[in-house]
C-alpha cells in the first residue's frame, strides 16, 4: 500500500526490569489514558453508602441521581428513615458518609448533596 509505513505502529506494553530494586522483578510501563466514570457508576456508589448507615436505607426507585461536570459531582438522593431516629441527624451521617465514599471510589470531588425523605419505617 503506498504511504504505510510499518514503524507508525504503536508500541505495545513492555516489561522494564527495575534497576534500583535490586530483586530482578519486572513492572509493566503504563501507556497512560483517560478513564470516564458514568454518572450511574456514581448513582449506584452513593445508593450503596446510603444504606450502610444505621436508619437509613435507599429508597426503593431511582434513589440517587448524579450530575457530573469534569471532576466535580452533584448528587440527589431518596432515602427512607427508620421511624423514630432523628430525621437531621441521619441525613447528615448519610451527606457525610456519601461524600466520603463516592470521592474515595471516583477520585471526583462531590459539591453538594440534596437530601430527600421519602418515608418514615417501622
Amino acid at each position: 500500500m503506498v504511504g504505510v509505513r510499518s514503524d507508525t505502529v504503536p508500541q505495545q506494553r513492555v516489561p522494564v526490569p527495575r534497576s534500583e530494586s535490586g530483586s530482578g522483578s519486572t513492572r509493566v510501563r503504563d501507556p497512560g489514558g483517560r478513564v470516564d466514570i458514568s454518572g450511574s457508576v456514581i448513582e449506584k456508589a452513593a445508593g450503596r453508602a446510603a444504606g450502610e448507615i444505621a436508619g437509613a436505607r435507599a429508597a426503593r426507585s431511582r434513589s440517587a441521581r448524579a450530575r457530573v461536570s469534569g471532576e466535580v459531582v452533584l448528587l440527589r438522593l431518596r432515602i427512607d428513615v427508620d421511624y423514630p431516629r432523628s430525621v437531621g441527624r441521619v441525613a447528615g451521617a448519610v451527606r457525610e458518609h456519601v461524600k466520603d465514599q463516592v470521592e474515595r471510589i471516583t477520585g471526583k470531588q462531590v459539591h453538594h448533596i440534596d437530601i430527600e425523605i421519602v418515608e418514615l419505617v417501622r
